[in-house]
């Protein structure tokens, strides 16, 4: 590997400690923060505590239900609030110091806990805690939460999200739908959040093709070498670069074997079948475009590309008792292949079946041997198995958090600890360029995940009450993104204007706005539903706000490119145009509102309008849109 591209593998993953944390040890991993080894030795710790106290309790009597969940706990003296922050009450009376500072009421429970077990003890907590919540008068619960909330402390990590989450995180956050439910909207869309009902309602491809007299028995019978290889350059061209995971010479190998000798009914026919798909449908970046979206699904090249995937679908199943690279490619490919046909919920499973094929790659377990360094096949085999893991984790992460659906093994938002290895030492200079964005995605969609761990962490049912806590990490995750940038090689500089961004810049640019608008999203959704106003929530807001516009205008030049990324690009760009309409109905935030806001919904809508035939969601969201943009009740449009 070059010495500047060894340099992009260590700049662009910059670590910040945790908040209070301990110092990293020197010969600690790289992504391992602070907290977690605090967390850790904590844990080990606990352990040993409780295997003496079981030991004591075994000769002393039967140890009672749940002793090996919950630590053991002595007489509770402590008043609800503070036993419900764990925190030390100063038992005094009337009411406690803390009860007393934030005006809660201080209640201390006659009964002598001491002889409950610990699983009782743990639900009698949450049941005090559920009963002070009923006991609180309507319009008092917020406050009287955000209080008690904003005087914790606890340790607030920047850095890797931590692999045990004893909760699943709620990705509904930060979605369209999410926003479309925002108080400051008073209910107005809750009939039309099921995406799913949405998405299920807008496949044209079962109509595909009929409107052309054209055979596919042919294209699946036999295969043109010379057609292949088109369709394979133009696949290389278009596909390969965003996600370098093939081993070029052996694809082209494969591609003649399955041309001289037949279609089979193996892994290498079902690939090549799939690559000969997607070659057939890919565009040049910026190219030209039909007047709709819908034209091009009913063209030659899209009918030739369901051919091939057809033929492709029927050899799956024969994949599925093996678990290599290339069977994992397979599934990555036909979910590619479904993402550029904007059928997201078919596209997942496939990334889903392609991640699990990846978990049983050995590289996480069992490092290469010096014997097997040297052997240049080996190595070829582990960067596969790398690139292949990254690929999967990151495609069905993506688009798993826009359909809000739960994980399998993924959902903790972990990660391994190092980069994919580029398969050799020297790489040309096309499959370098392709490799430095690769390696960048990959560190950006590291920090998007810590971003979005960080944000999880800190919601309660959808509220952010510890938003004033979240200034600083806010701060160092901007930090973060800054080090990113920097770290970039000349050909990825992002300083350069958007008209002139090839695909790779492109799709760079599109998710370091992604990172952007999650850091600001929890300031901007507390300023407009619930009025929070403080002067460092005010500079986030106004920020996430222009970051909103900002995300609209630099992603208009790829407005009407289809790739896999389409639509996830769709759903960004409408929900940031959601979030400048919600801002315009609040009564609160006009003085927060961005120059040019108008103009970028409306480019928002043009983008809907081209792909509103083929995508069920976007045509939805385009008739909410304009009716928000008509509504004469906003506060936006009163005086217009």
């Amino acid at each position: 590997m070059n010495d500047s591209l060894q340099h992009l593998l260590h700049a662009v993953e910059p670590e910040f400690p945790s908040l209070g944390a301990v110092p990293t040890p020197q010969n600690a991993p790289a992504t391992n923060t602070a907290g977690d080894l605090t967390r850790d030795s904590s844990h080990e710790n606990n352990n040993d505590d409780n295997s003496s106290s079981h030991a004591t309790a075994t000769r002393k009597r039967p140890a009672p239900r749940g002793t090996a969940a919950y630590p053991r706990k002595r007489a509770n003296k402590a008043c609800q609030v503070c036993r419900a922050r764990r925190t030390k009450c100063d038992n005094k009376k009337p009411s406690c110091s803390f009860c007393e500072k934030v005006g809660a009421k201080c209640i201390t429970s006659p009964t002598d806990l001491s002889s409950f077990d610990p699983a009782s003890l743990a639900i009698l907590e949450k049941l005090d805690r559920l009963e002070q919540l009923i006991r609180t008068k309507p319009g008092e619960e917020d406050s009287s939460r955000a209080a008690v909330l904003e005087q914790e402390t606890p340790s607030i990590e920047y850095g890797s999200p931590v692999s045990n989450l004893s909760y699943g995180p709620d990705f509904s956050t930060v979605t369209i739908e999410t926003v479309l439910s925002w108080p400051v909207f008073r209910n107005r869309f809750d009939s039309r959040l099921d995406l799913k009902a949405l998405l299920s309602r807008s496949d044209p491809s079962a109509t595909q093709g009929r409107s052309l007299a054209v055979d596919p028995g042919p294209f699946v019978e036999n295969l043109d070498l010379g057609g292949c290889n088109r369709l394979l350059d133009s696949f290389l061209e278009q596909v390969h670069i965003a996600n370098p995971i093939l081993d070029v010479p052996l694809v082209r190998r494969f591609v003649h074997q399955v041309c001289v000798s037949g279609i089979g009914w193996d892994t290498p026919s079902c690939l090549v079948l799939l690559l000969c798909a997607l070659g057939s449908i890919a565009e040049a970046f910026q190219g030209k475009y039909e007047a709709k979206s819908i034209v091009a699904r009913n063209s030659p090249s899209f009918v030739l590309a369901n051919s091939y995937f057809e033929a492709a679908e029927k050899r799956m199943g024969c994949l599925m008792h093996k678990g290599g690279v290339l069977e994992a490619q397979c599934f990555f490919y036909a979910g590619v292949y479904l993402m550029t046909l904007q059928q997201p919920m078919k596209a997942w499973r496939f990334f889903v079946q392609a991640a699990a094929t990846s978990q049983g790659f050995d590289f996480p377990r069992k490092p290469l041997s010096a014997e097997a360094m040297t052997r240049p096949e080996a190595r070829r085999e582990r960067a596969s198995q790398e690139s292949m893991y990254w690929t999967c984790l990151k495609s069905e992460l993506e688009v798993r958090i826009e359909l809000s659906l739960p994980g399998f093994g993924l959902q903790d938002l972990s990660y391994p600890t190092s980069f994919p290895s580029p398969p050799a030492e020297h790489l040309e200079q096309d499959a370098a360029r392709a490799w430095y964005y690769y390696l960048a995605e990959i560190a950006l969609r590291r920090l998007a995940n810590r971003i979005l761990h960080h944000l999880f962490r800190n919601q309660e049912e959808g509220r952010f009450f510890r938003i004033t806590q979240m200034v600083d990490s806010t701060a160092a995750f901007e930090s973060q993104a800054a080090d990113w940038m920097a770290s970039l090689p000349q050909m990825f500089s992002l300083a350069t204007p958007e008209k002139d961004d090839d695909m790779l810049k492109f799709v760079l640019r599109g998710h370091l706005l992604d990172c952007y608008e999650w850091m600001y999203f929890p300031f901007m959704a507390e300023t407009i539903n619930h009025g929070r106003r403080d002067p460092s929530v005010d500079e986030y807001a106004r920020k996430g706000l222009q970051m909103s516009v900002d995300r609209i205008r630099k992603n208009q030049p790829g407005f009407n490119h289809r790739h896999h990324g389409t639509w996830l690009m769709l759903r960004s760009c409408t929900r940031s145009a959601l979030i400048l309409l919600a801002a315009s109905h609040s009564q609160g935030v006009q003085d927060l509102m961005p120059e040019g806001w108008q103009e970028a919904v409306k480019s928002a809508m043009d983008m809907l309008r081209f792909w509103e035939e083929e995508v069920g969601d976007a045509r939805d969201r385009l008739h909410i849109i304009t009716e928000l943009m008509s509504d004469k009740r906003g506060p936006a449009y009163s005086s217009s």
